[in-house]
């Protein structure tokens, strides 16, 4: 097991989370590092909100032709925004990396399958 500095009073302890320093109490959290909790949030929100945006667009711009086209062209950026593999750093549990992992393509799967529904309707294809 990994070691680390306790940043209190720099006592060595498990770098392992919930680990609690014997010497000053300083327990070892999830976003102990500055940057990485902003970024972290992002891809939360990311990962929630573009999936429930893209399903809006996809729903308004069935109207027709030129503005189904325009609103597939936001789902593939809100997709692309949105996949954990830009985010891969911020995983610690192998559990997160499924779990995101799993949503995205489930959602997506889910995306495209009314985007060929509608092309459908639309007689597009």
């Amino acid at each position: 097991m990994k070691l680390m500095s306790c940043p209190e009073c720099e006592s060595e302890i498990l770098e392992r989370l919930g680990t609690v320093c014997p010497k000053c109490g300083y327990t070892v959290g999830y976003f102990n590092e500055t940057n990485k909790r902003p970024k972290y949030a992002k891809f939360f929100a990311l990962s929630v909100f573009l999936p429930f945006i893209s399903f809006l667009t996809i729903i308004l711009t069935s109207i027709n032709t030129i503005s189904f086209i325009f609103g597939i062209v936001i789902f593939a950026v809100f997709a692309y925004k949105s996949c954990p593999y830009f985010y891969r750093n911020l995983f610690i549990t192998n559990f997160e990396k499924v779990f995101f992992w799993l949503v995205w393509i489930l959602v997506n799967s889910l995306l495209i399958t009314m985007i060929y529904n509608v092309l459908n309707k639309l007689q597009l294809i």
